[in-house]
Order: C-alpha cells, then structure tokens, then sequence
C-alpha cells in the first residue's frame, strides 16, 4: 500500500505542469495551441520568454527530484523507487486532468535521475549541452543524451540503477517519437520554427512577460 500511495502522490506531482498553468494565468491561453503543442519550457519561451522558462525548467525537474526524495523519505527499495519515478515522469507527459496532452517530460526525467543515478544525469546532460553546441541542432542532441542515460548509470552505478534509468528515458523517448522519425529520416528539427515566423504567430503574454 505505501507503494500504491507513493506512486499516485508521484503521478499527481508530475501532473502539476508548471508551463501549462504559468501560460493559463498569464495569458488565457492553452500553450498547447501554441509552437509544438507541448507544455514544456521551450514552448513556454515561445509565449512568455526566458524568465518564465527558467522557472518552467526548475519546477519540471523539482518534482522528478521531490517525488524520488519521497520515496527515499519513506524508505522504498530501489524498484518501488523507480516506478514512483516513472509516474511523476508519467505524470507530466500524460495528466489526466487536462486530457491527458502533457509534455515530452525530459526535465522531470532529468529531475529524478539527479537522486537516483547523479553521474548518469550529469553525464547526459554534458553530452545533450556539447551536442547541442557542436551540431545546433537542440532536440537531436537531447535525444542522444537521454539515450546515453541508461549505459551511464550502468557503468557508474549497476544494472538496477542502469533498469531505472532506462525505464525512465524510455518514456521521454516514447514522447519524442515524432522528433526520433524526423531525425531518422534526416528531415530535421520539428516543431523548431524560426525566430521570425514565431513572433509573427505568437503573441506577447499580458504585463510583458517574464
């Protein structure tokens, strides 16, 4: 029972979107008819700027961190562990109570590997950044290091932290499928529309934004 009860509390943490609910209150507006479509800091840059990103990105991966540190907290083996980390990670890629359209829920991933295997996510994040800085091309590069995730925390861990892991970055990679097509058939970057079209489309948020 203290399983089911950390699992659901994890699921409701990860339902929270920050970006969903910052967009609503400042705007009006469902960012999910925005940019992507996705509920995540980057469409949330789209609307109301970098401030509000910034304090998107921390509250995505504050609730993978909290909701591991809940189930630490309450003393669970390392598989309770994991499945509590996949229902905030699930939580924010399918909430039930806004129909289940979240996002691709790589920060909140990023959040809770941050406890359960630090080298893996420190490792990814620095092979995502470098990606990125080499190539220019963001989601490719975050996609390489979610992928990179799972063997680095089988090699600085073990083979339960490398099975939490990768269950963990299979989901964020479920999300991505859209993005994992496109690079697999060399299109490029979805959903990534240049600076000049977005501010043609998009509308700046009420009182200026962040």
């Amino acid at each position: 029972m203290l399983v089911i009860a950390a699992t659901l509390v994890g699921y409701a943490l990860g339902c929270a979107v920050p970006g969903y609910y910052l967009v609503r209150w400042r705007t009006g507006r469902d960012i999910r008819t925005v940019g992507s479509g996705k509920v995540g800091a980057t469409n949330v840059r789209r609307v109301l700027g970098r401030g509000w990103m910034l304090a998107t990105v921390a509250g995505d991966i504050g609730k993978g961190a909290l909701a591991v540190a809940i189930a630490r907290l309450l003393d669970l083996d390392t598989v309770s562990t994991a499945v509590v980390a996949c229902a905030v990670t699930a939580g924010h890629v399918w909430p039930a109570q806004i129909g289940f359209r979240g996002g691709r829920g790589a920060a909140t991933a990023f959040g809770a590997v941050l406890l359960l295997a630090p080298a893996a996510a420190l490792g990814a994040f620095v092979i995502a950044a470098l990606g990125a800085k080499l190539t220019g091309r963001v989601t490719a590069a975050g996609i390489a290091g979610i992928a990179a995730a799972p063997p680095l925390a089988s090699v600085f861990g073990g083979p339960s932290d490398a099975l939490a892991v990768g269950a963990l970055a299979g989901i964020v990679l479920l999300a991505h499928r859209d993005h994992l097509v496109t690079i697999a058939r060399g299109l490029g970057r979805p959903h990534e529309p240049h600076p000049a079209a977005e501010r043609a489309t998009v509308a700046p948020a009420r009182d200026g934004g962040a």
